[in-house]
């Protein structure tokens, strides 16, 4: 009797085998999908990466991160400086017009 119901078993257990080898197959070709998707991005993304390095050379002297952000610190520091400077420079000038308007002019 165990032989029989191997036998009738049989298609089914083709049928369940094949099925499962088509989800393989659409499984597989997916991943190669994103296989090539990733690819074409990595390559894109390198493509930039060397541009942008090359554009950081030739503008700042240098593509190294930790110098690019040594410089930026240095800049931002100076910005800091000039803004003070200007700050300053726009309070003495309101400073000697409420001079003015109190007639208060003092000679230099």
């Amino acid at each position: 009797m165990a032989g029989k119901n191997d036998k009738n078993n049989t298609p089914d257990r083709d049928r369940l085998v094949q099925k499962r080898l088509e989800l393989l197959k659409e499984e597989y070709a997916k991943l190669h999908e994103q296989k090539i998707a990733t690819d074409r991005d990595l390559a894109n993304l390198d493509k930039q990466l060397k541009e942008l390095r090359k554009k950081a050379e030739e503008e700042y002297g240098t593509s190294d991160v930790e110098q690019l952000q040594a410089l930026l610190e240095k800049r931002r520091q100076e910005n800091e400086r000039m803004v003070d400077g200007y700050q300053k420079h726009g309070d003495g000038i309101k400073e000697q017009l409420l001079e003015i308007e109190k007639g208060e002019v003092k000679e230099n």
